[in-house]
């Protein structure tokens, strides 16, 4: 198997694992008794800013094993990661804000098909940033990011700030 085609495996195993292990994950916290440590890791609740994180701790973990596969052989490994990252959490935020605007509720089955695009436009963004021209500085901005990212979800799950990311949401 060629490296190309090595690379186009990995990431689209990125995308079935992580909306897998998402959606299990969603229950995690429940059926660990509310504990203190799976909190950090999975949803706590139904806000916007918990359901965001079924999608990146298998991100994180899937991209912590690729690094050993694959950071020498692309380019900017951890700048993708970040962006992959980034594009995840903003569409979420955008996509649920945008529909509930108008509906006034959140409704299961859209909110399940913005977590999968969510995921599908993060792989893609990082597949696409793999093969761009080599930035010397790009993956230690992306290993700051991510390190940003990884600390910002820690902390506001037990320390949310009074915005709407935070709030707890009922599915109709």
């Amino acid at each position: 198997m060629s490296e190309l085609n090595k690379i186009k495996l990995f990431v689209a195993l990125g995308v079935v694992l992580t909306f897998v292990l998402g959606a299990i994950s969603h229950f995690i916290y429940q059926w660990s008794g509310k504990n203190v440590i799976a909190g950090l890791l999975f949803a706590t609740n139904e806000s916007i800013w918990e359901h965001i994180k079924l999608a990146l701790l298998p991100m994180f973990v899937f991209f912590i094993i690729g690094g050993f596969l694959f950071a020498k052989k692309v380019n900017n490994y951890f700048f993708a990661v970040f962006c992959c990252l980034l594009v995840t959490i903003n569409f979420v935020i955008f996509s649920f804000l945008g529909y509930t605007i108008y509906t006034r509720k959140s409704i299961l089955p859209f909110d399940i098909t913005i977590f999968a695009l969510s995921i599908i436009l993060g792989f893609l963004t990082a597949y696409r940033i793999f093969f761009l021209k080599k930035f010397k500085y790009l993956n230690v901005v992306g290993l700051i990011g991510i390190i940003g990212i990884a600390i910002a979800f820690f902390t506001c799950t037990y320390h949310a700030p009074q915005i709407f990311l935070f709030e707890e949401l009922y599915v109709f």
